[in-house]
């Protein structure tokens, strides 16, 4: 078989797209306050620059002596020696004569200077230059025909309103999906995107198993657990040795409907410290069961912490169609931390076998800091609040500038 090679083995032809459209707005600049105090002298150098030693032998005239006492009159400025006149009886060609002429670019009948296409070494005909030149000038004229944009805070605010408005006007049956791929797609049902004022308090954690959670131990390999009990697993977080850990507890299957009781009564402040006092003299007191209703766990495994960021992609979307006191729609709330986990053996003291799990009210200041981000959501005149309170004035009050 034989095969013939292209000449031009460096040439790609590969055309990249790229659609995303240029920001509508300039990137923000922030001022970074420099202390000149901090600066150093270009002379706190010059002993580094004296410890270098030069890689040759040079005198003081740095190996150029210039000796000009062989001209005559130098001193005198005198200087007819070093510039001689040109010789007058000497004929100057007429073509010599245009060389000496000043130069002059060629302009256009417009007045622009005419430029040359730049053409990389690996051109392979007149046509890709051609192509290159027109399509330079087709950018530059879009360049020039862009209206300006109001890059100010309320511009911003308005053309992000105006985006929900535009797409409110237009009918179920109208819209298209962007993407010129999925054209055939249509929409089937709209919801209404709100956060979620009832639980914007809470903080969530996406948390990465490296494999699935079920009951099976070390000494039980082969032991499940059904979804009730999944759903009311615990992880507790123990730091042991400079190692954040996080156990992995699930509740027995005869104590799931107690769960549920203990979850219906709660107990008080005044009984908490009461269950402390008496833990703390003795934990194994048999009156502790009398005093709350709990639920029994066990440990299954512990887990190593090995990553921890805030997600930037990730929220918690809830999806309510059910008839309640809130809209129907679809409600998110951010999350708080993505954490990833991996096995590990533990060695320490710090382990539980079994624990109890109850419930208590929730404290003043816990409910004070789950209203104060409830407000977030909840209250229309918190952004404005913020923003009079940074800048001095009210955000609100501007957007009729940018009309």
């Amino acid at each position: 078989m034989s095969s013939k090679k292209s000449r031009l083995d460096l040439l790609v032809r590969v055309r990249y797209l790229n659609p995303i459209p240029p920001p509508p707005f300039p990137p923000k600049l922030f001022n970074v306050p420099t202390d000149v105090h901090r600066l150093g002298e270009p002379s706190y150098l010059d002993h580094l620059a004296s410890s270098a030693p030069l890689p040759m032998l040079v005198d003081a005239e740095m190996g150029m002596p210039l000796n000009l006492n062989e001209f005559t009159g130098v001193w005198e400025n005198a200087d007819s020696t070093l510039n001689p006149d040109v010789d007058p009886a000497r004929a100057l060609d007429p073509t010599d004569a245009l060389l000496l002429a000043p130069i002059r670019p060629v302009t256009e009948s417009n007045g622009e200077n005419k430029s040359t296409a730049e053409v990389s070494w690996m051109r392979n005909s007149t046509l890709f230059t051609r192509k290159t030149g027109a399509k330079k000038k087709e950018l530059a004229r879009a360049a020039r025909s862009e209206p300006l944009v109001d890059a100010s805070l309320a511009a911003q605010i308005m053309a992000i309103d105006k985006s929900f408005v535009d797409l409110g006007d237009t009918p179920v049956e109208e819209m298209r999906h962007p993407d010129p791929k999925k054209s055939s797609l249509r929409v089937v049902e709209t919801y209404d995107i709100l956060p979620d004022a009832e639980t914007w308090g809470n903080a969530y954690y996406l948390i990465k198993f490296p494999e699935r959670p079920s009951g099976s131990t070390a000494a039980k390999p082969s032991a499940g657990a059904s979804s009730p009990r999944l759903g009311q697993a615990v992880l507790r977080p123990v730091r042991e040795d400079d190692q954040q850990l996080m156990e992995y507890y699930l509740p027995e299957e005869e104590h799931l409907e107690r769960l549920s009781e203990a979850y219906e009564q709660p107990i008080s402040s005044e009984q908490l410290e009461e269950l402390r006092t008496l833990m703390e003299e003795d934990a194994d007191d048999p009156r502790i069961d009398d005093m709350f209703k709990y639920a029994l766990y066990d440990r299954i495994r512990t887990y190593e912490v090995v990553s921890q960021d805030l997600p930037k992609k990730e929220v918690l979307l809830t999806i309510d169609e059910r008839p309640s006191k809130r809209a129907r729609g679809a409600y998110y709330k951010d999350i708080n931390m993505r954490t990833s986990l991996r096995k590990t053996r533990v060695n320490g003291q710090e382990s539980w076998d079994k624990t109890r799990v109850g419930f208590r009210d929730a404290f003043e200041d816990e409910m004070d800091v789950r209203r104060k981000a409830a407000v977030k959501v909840s209250e229309p005149g918190w952004v404005n609040e913020q923003l009079r309170e940074i800048r001095g004035t009210n955000e609100a009050e501007g957007l009729g500038e940018a009309i």
